[in-house]
């Protein structure tokens, strides 16, 4: 699908605050509402919105984030790799082109690294490294403003 300016200035406001009602949405950036209504419907039937929800940070909620990174022959890590985002401690799976994984999990925050041990035993892999993070010092989860500025620049 094939974003024009208006649906990056979608995107951009839309991430600031998926609550906007699409009415307000449309005198902000002085469209139509049934433009944007019709935009926003376009945006979710092609995946680019996958769902509307609300930012929580880990640590608020007593949640303790472990990063593994995990050494698999190419041949294997992408089944591998669908196991593991199987999971529902996973927020994020990544697969690089040389077969490494790299997977973000979400477990309770339990004495010592018991939550984490507890996950890890559902994953029967011998070339993993995992790393308990201590703190978190940002915690994003959209696209700068930056980068919609730039492609929605490119685009004119």
């Amino acid at each position: 699908m094939k974003l024009d300016s208006l649906d990056l200035e979608i995107l951009k406001h839309m991430q600031d605050n998926a609550r906007v009602s699409l009415r307000e949405l449309g005198r902000k950036l002085e469209k139509p509402h049934t433009t944007i209504f019709s935009r926003v419907n376009r945006l979710q039937e092609n995946g680019l919105i996958q769902k509307f929800s609300a930012v929580i940070h880990p640590k608020d909620v007593g949640l303790k984030v472990g990063l593994l990174f995990i050494d698999s022959p190419p041949s294997q890590s992408r089944d591998l790799a669908q196991q593991i985002a199987k999971l529902e401690e996973v927020s994020h799976v990544y697969r690089t082109f040389d077969g490494k994984i790299i997977a973000k999990a979400l477990v309770p925050d339990l004495e010592g690294h018991k939550g984490l041990e507890e996950f890890l035993a559902k994953i029967d892999h011998q070339n993993m490294q995992v790393y308990p993070i201590d703190e978190i010092l940002k915690h994003e989860s959209t696209i700068h403003d930056d980068a919609l500025d730039r492609l929605n620049k490119e685009k004119q």
